[in-house]
């Protein structure tokens, strides 16, 4: 009976630690790894939440025949500021006065609240009129450390998401 005691006594120190140190190895392999995917992830999530911004804007020109923005948002996220840093967060806004930068003149659509990710570009936004068609033009650069994509807006009011420059 004393023999298959000692044989079932559990693990001993060194195959703990080999067991330690085969997981650290695997850890060190795959986070890098999942890393790059959640950044990928990050990248697509925003590129879609703009480009659905953008389509919105020029959708609600079309319904209101008001012109209709998408721009970086103001601190209080009830008008346009005009700055080329969109990570702040953006908003769309239909015109209701003279001027995108004036609480007053403008009626909130919806708001997109900030990213931690790199969003510069367009610093007057893109405004569509009341046939779509954009005012302004240009594009939206979204990028993370290891991709980038651009929204891109000319004066059709076409929007393209693409990987590479807006041409």
């Amino acid at each position: 009976m004393r023999k298959q005691l000692k044989q079932v006594q559990g693990f001993s120190l060194l195959e703990l630690m080999i067991a330690l140190v085969v997981l650290g190895v695997l850890l060190g392999i795959g986070i890098p790894s999942f890393n790059s995917i959640t950044e990928s992830t990050q990248l697509r999530a925003v590129t879609h939440s703009l480009n659905s911004a953008t389509q919105l804007a020029r959708s609600e020109a079309l319904d209101t025949r008001d012109d209709t923005a998408v721009c970086r948002a103001s601190v209080n996220f009830d008008a346009c500021d005009f700055a080329t840093d969109w990570s702040t967060g953006w908003v769309v806004v239909t015109l209701t006065g003279a001027d995108l930068e004036t609480p007053a003149d403008v009626t909130v659509v919806r708001v997109w609240e900030p990213v931690d990710i790199v969003v510069s570009g367009a610093a007057n936004g893109f405004v569509f009129n009341s046939s779509g068609r954009a005012t302004t033009n240009g594009d939206i650069q979204i990028q993370s450390n290891a991709e980038s994509r651009f929204i891109c807006v000319n004066g059709s009011g076409r929007v393209a998401v693409l990987e590479v420059n807006c041409p």
